[in-house]
């Protein structure tokens, strides 16, 4: 009996690791991971054939290269890589991807530009360059490149050779500045290897156009504009008469070219940067721990009214400066810690942080490996750990991460188990962006609050676009709510897997629920 009672446990046990673990997978199929992942990629519905990033409604993927993926062993992403897991982005649903600079650099996040017409050896070549290009044209996905032109590297030719394009002056000026063999003294706002430009010197300008038609010319769709607040730092009317002449020479070597800015503010001011002609700056009053999302999920006095009012005012404040604008929500990046740990790990306020931003109006961006629900936090480094394909740390393609990283210990399965979950945090972020693509009322269409009678933490919203309407409903609590609503359900992202139900005008909804209503 005892032997029985033995045996029937280790056959428990064996069944239960053969049904959860990878590892058997891997064993009994004789595949590598990447095989592995490709195969449940393959089985996913493919993402519907729609043009959405034509009506301002593209959902972007961001890809900090020397961590995403290794295709060449040397423990570092390069372009390459980047092109072999584009069935994994275009699987999610996503229409374009942003690099992270990809220019020679002394260092690892190559935010010192030392030539701005390469690719840096570490990532590849120009022909590797052009191959991505081609290969996201064929797949019909856009690519940003990050533009960093608030400054350079130290030893960039231009510091010595043309140093009228830098700010360099006899006295030192207001914030961080360092002395020159000279005497004089040269703005360094954010290291002194990173010398400001003079981003008013006409000399300067016309370089740079060169160096946007150069890009443009190979391909690239737009760009990422890096510390647009830094430009001239502390003077708004400056920096968006310079993101004027920025946009204004961009679209005139191709006028359907994208640029998004990073404006770090979480002030309505970021909004005044709109006046410039840019299409978008990123939604920082909404990002991170500080920002809307995070504050109504963990704050028990946040309420969904007040969310949905400033997610109004954010699309009226832009278009308010400038009418074909349209917001860039995000909630984390590659200079945030992210999402898992001041969401305590918590899969269910992940999935609804995540289901909140990509219900936003404009187009939205998410950093590379919050669909998993990766850990990192602390110096910057943790923040761009290696992308969690495999528990594998030395499987072919994956990266050592930048050099400095602390220990980073994720709190959810990797990439190759959680494809095909159903209840995986990755098939919540997928079904969300896919959402985005089925109803282009969610990118473009206005907004509108709904009064439907909810709780603090429920509500709705009216998205209107080119003569449709659908509801977006919203119960963002742990509890089940019950909202007045007219109309019928079309899609649901269910943070907990359980589904809402209705009764004649009510929508009765269970926890970390976000729902697609036709109107009535």
């Amino acid at each position: 009996m005892k032997r029985f009672a033995l045996l029937f446990i280790v056959l428990l046990f064996v069944v239960a690791a053969c049904s959860s673990s990878d590892i058997n997978d891997l064993a009994a199929e004789g595949l590598a991971w990447t095989e592995l992942l490709e195969r449940r990629l393959a089985a996913l519905d493919a993402p519907a054939d729609d043009a959405a990033g034509a009506r301002g409604g593209r959902t972007w993927y961001q890809v900090f290269v020397y961590s995403f993926f290794d295709s060449d062993g040397d423990g570092i992403g390069d372009l390459n890589g980047v092109a072999q897991r584009l069935d994994y982005i275009q699987g999610m649903g996503f229409d374009g991807i942003w690099l992270s600079p990809i220019h020679p650099s002394s260092t690892y996040h190559k935010y010192n530009v030392l030539d701005y017409y390469d690719i840096d050896p570490e990532y590849g070549t120009l022909d590797d360059f052009d191959a991505l290009i081609e290969a996201c044209q064929a797949r019909g996905m856009k690519v940003l490149l990050d533009l960093v032109v608030n400054h350079s590297d130290l030893n960039h030719p231009w510091f010595t050779e043309h140093p009228e394009y830098y700010n360099i002056a006899s006295e030192a000026g207001h914030g961080q500045w360092r002395a020159l063999p000279d005497g004089r003294f040269y703005e360094c706002q954010f290291w002194d290897q990173m010398p400001d430009f003079d981003l008013e010197n006409a000399a300067l300008r016309a370089e740079l156009e060169q160096v946007f038609a150069f890009w443009l010319g190979r391909g690239a769709d737009g760009f990422r504009l890096d510390a647009t607040g830094e430009y001239v730092s502390g003077n708004t009317a400056k920096n968006i008469e310079i993101l004027a002449w920025l946009n204004d020479s961009v679209k005139a070597i191709k006028p359907d070219a994208y640029l998004v800015g990073e404006f770090w503010e979480i002030t309505n001011k970021v909004y005044e940067y709109y006046e410039s002609g840019i299409d978008s700056f990123f939604s920082f009053p909404f990002a991170a721990s500080d920002g809307y999302i995070a504050t109504l999920l963990l704050r028990d006095n946040a309420t969904i009214d007040e969310y949905l009012e400033r997610t109004a005012y954010a699309l009226e404040s832009a278009t308010r400066f400038n009418p074909a604008a349209t917001n860039a929500p995000f909630f984390t990046n590659h200079d945030q810690a992210r999402a898992a740990g001041f969401l305590r790990r918590d899969s269910n306020l992940i999935k609804t942080a995540w289901g909140l931003s990509l219900t936003q109006p404009g187009n939205a961006f998410v950093y590379y490996g919050e669909e998993l629900g990766m850990s990192g936090s602390g110096i910057d480094e943790n923040k761009r750990a290696p992308m969690f394909w495999t528990g594998e740390e030395s499987a072919p393609g994956m990266t050592s991460g930048p050099p400095g990283m602390g220990e980073v210990t994720h709190g959810f399965p990797p990439a190759v188990e959680q494809v095909g979950d159903s209840g995986s945090i990755f098939s919540y972020v997928r079904e969300a962006v896919l959402l985005r693509r089925k109803y282009p009322h969610i990118g473009s269409g206005a907004f509108e609050a709904i009064d439907t009678d909810g709780g603090a933490k429920s509500g709705a919203v009216l998205r209107s676009w080119q003569g449709s309407s659908i509801i977006v409903a919203y119960n963002v609590s742990s509890e089940e709510a019950r909202l007045t609503l007219p109309g019928s359900i079309q899609d649901v992202l269910s943070a907990t897997g359980d589904m809402p139900s209705q009764q004649g005008g009510t929508l009765i909804m269970p926890g970390y629920c976000i729902i697609i209503m036709a109107e009535a």
